[in-house]
């Protein structure tokens, strides 16, 4: 993000803050609950509301009496992922993967101190964690994020680590700060993380870098699914697979072997 001279405008931040309150897991609100959430006056919350409902970025529910994200919301994300180089080069690569291993595969980028979901295609093996298009979880939060992690530079880690503390959440879920950090350098080193129970009990993730450029980690790339269907040799075949595709896409990319 640039960084400029001038005084941003109050009313428009006012906005923005609205509309973040907004996410997968709290898509409705009341007005009460988006004036806890950004803790402005009752009358300028009203305002706002009103103004982005008539321009189509809020819906209101009369009968609920609750707010959500209108349909220009919609149409500025489809275009958004429209644009996005990356998602239209490594559509048809997650596609084959997909169908090469009948696992769910996703692509996502970092967004800051977080990852975001660009891509997916699910598979119907039953459980699938909430991994919607356009999600953002911190970074250390998942095996993409981690991945993703383990690539960026060491103060940044530090300072991600001291503001989001890791936390549990299954058993086997790495929480110590210096065997993390370990688990970062060997990622780094080998190309690749696999993520065993660690998020989800029962369920295996494995993570691997797409590259821009010579070495610009600037995506991840990632196959998930129960972990009873990608141990020993299955799981040995599908890093090879999901390896190749990541090589593909960065390929599209721009990478330079």
């Amino acid at each position: 993000m640039r960084e400029l001279n001038i005084e941003p405008i109050r009313a428009v931040e006012r906005a923005i803050q609205i509309l973040n309150c907004f996410s997968f897991e709290r898509p409705d609100l009341s007005i009460e609950e988006i004036i806890e959430k950004t803790k402005l006056a009752k009358a300028t919350v009203y305002r706002l509301l009103w103004t982005m409902e008539r321009n189509g970025l809020i819906q209101y529910d009369q009968k609920e009496n609750r707010y959500r994200l209108g349909y220009k919301s919609l149409e500025y994300g489809g275009i958004v992922l429209e644009n996005l180089d990356i998602r239209r080069e490594a559509d048809p690569y997650l596609h084959e993967l997909h169908e090469l291993t009948g696992h769910s595969v996703i692509l996502a980028v970092r967004q800051g101190d977080t990852v975001q979901y660009l891509l997916r295609y699910d598979s119907d093996e039953g459980f699938q964690p909430r991994n919607f298009i356009g999600r953002r979880r911190i970074l250390h939060n998942g095996a993409l994020g981690i991945l993703l992690l383990a690539y960026m530079q060491a103060d940044f880690i530090e300072e991600l680590l001291n503001r989001y503390p890791l936390e549990p959440h299954t058993p086997n879920t790495v929480v110590d700060k210096e065997q993390f950090l370990h688990r970062l350098r060997e990622i780094r080193k080998e190309g690749i993380f696999v993520d065993v129970d660690e998020t989800f009990i029962g369920f295996t993730a494995i993570a691997v870098p797409i590259y821009g450029g010579k070495d610009n980690v600037i995506a991840v790339l990632g196959i998930s699914g129960p972990s009873f269907k990608m141990e020993g040799e299955s799981r040995e075949r599908l890093i090879k697979q999901i390896k190749e595709a990541a090589m593909k896409v960065s390929q599209r990319m721009g990478h330079i072997i």
